[in-house]
């Protein structure tokens, strides 16, 4: 074998391992801001009229008024000023992306203002995120449309409401007390699948506290969808299916809500979504952790298969947001023998003997044949 023959091979070898690299990281780049940072430029505005105080179309103050309508926004409910998309909540409507999305991470960046509006001025602060959003602009209370809802509200980000698009497969725990004091169905990843046509509670109250910023996630995949607060996943849902139309709900648009309340978002990035699987095999130093209030305990994790993009965690359990978990910036690689390590505590006043269980998630679900147990002390 010459040398000519051999530097040909070295060079392919090279090359195949940047292709290779280069496409284990893939999915870490690629996002695309959906505002930027000036003005509402691709989105369009839509409120309706200025009078109406309900989820109905004929709860009002005094006669009937027109909508605000189409990019007409005179007391200003959406404005952008340094950096920062202002969201007033003074008249219910929504921002939508002249675009449609499917099969998509989407990343986005809240926190609550001061103000209140009638009829929701005695209620927790409200917003929302509605997706695969389709039909007319005022298909729901005359201003928001055919959608489903990732919700925006205080200690309860990450419900989920059906805005009239499609009914999806959710697993529950039905009939759930909660932080709230109302009763609502849960989202319990240990339940069985089930249609579901209405509310679905979030697992936990991941949210920054003191009107602090949170991020906010929805992963997309085809007619499923994940929720995530702060890098922690808080609700599924799986099979959104329109049965007026005899199909699965995968694309619309995006908007975000106003619905009473003040709040503002920091960032909205957007990027696809890459279907090729990568074979990772996670292995935790520990199965069990005992955790306390009063001290950290630690978990190594180490990757000793294929590289991996994590975007989240979730724990799965009862009173899932009693433990705290330090996650790394995500989303992350984790490469073929490398180690990340997790700190774990406990929120005072934790219920004692509660055992829950740890996974890590990639943008095509779970990591699979990975958990470790946490018990609290």
């Amino acid at each position: 074998m010459n040398s000519r023959y051999i530097l040909k091979w070295v060079l392919l070898l090279i090359m195949t391992m940047n292709i290779f690299f280069a496409f284990s990281q893939k999915q870490y780049s690629g996002w695309k801001s959906l505002f930027n940072g000036k003005d509402l430029t691709g989105w369009d505005v839509w409120l309706r009229a200025p009078n109406m105080t309900s989820y109905n179309d004929t709860s009002r103050i005094g006669p009937p008024q027109p909508n605000f309508g189409l990019n007409n926004d005179p007391l200003k409910v959406f404005t952008v000023s340094n950096g920062l998309i202002h969201i007033s909540g003074e008249v219910w409507g929504a921002i939508t992306s002249k675009e449609s999305y499917g099969n998509y991470h989407l990343r986005f960046v809240t926190k609550w203002g001061e103000k209140k509006y009638f009829p929701k001025d005695k209620s927790l602060r409200d917003g929302g995120l509605l997706f695969h959003c389709t039909g007319p602009f005022n298909y729901a209370f005359q201003c928001w449309m055919r959608s489903m809802e990732m919700q925006v509200q205080e200690t309860e980000i990450g419900d989920f409401f059906n805005v009239g698009g499609g009914v999806a497969e959710f697993q529950i725990t039905p009939k759930v007390k909660t932080k709230n004091n109302e009763t609502a169905d849960q989202y319990d990843p240990s339940m069985p699948l089930a249609r579901h046509p209405g509310r679905v509670y979030r697992s936990g109250n991941f949210e920054t506290p003191d009107k602090g910023w949170t991020t906010g996630e929805l992963v997309c995949r085809h007619s499923d969808a994940v929720f995530i607060v702060n890098g922690f996943v808080v609700n599924r849902l799986f099979n959104i299916f329109r049965q007026d139309l005899n199909e699965q709900v995968t694309k619309g648009k995006i908007q975000f809500q106003s619905e009473s309340a003040e709040h503002f978002y920091k960032s909205i990035e957007i990027r696809p979504i890459s279907f090729v699987q990568t074979n990772p095999s996670l292995s935790s130093d520990r199965n069990e952790v005992t955790v306390s209030e009063n001290e950290n305990q630690q978990i190594e994790i180490t990757n000793n298969g294929e590289a991996v993009e994590l975007i989240a965690a979730e724990i799965l359990g009862k009173d899932v947001d009693q433990f705290i978990v330090k996650l790394p910036a995500m989303p992350m690689i984790l490469k073929k023998g490398a180690k990340i390590t997790l700190p774990v505590t406990m929120k005072p006043g934790s219920v004692s003997g509660n055992k829950v269980k740890l996974r890590l998630e990639t943008v095509l679900g779970p990591v699979s044949g990975f958990e470790v147990s946490l018990v609290a002390k």
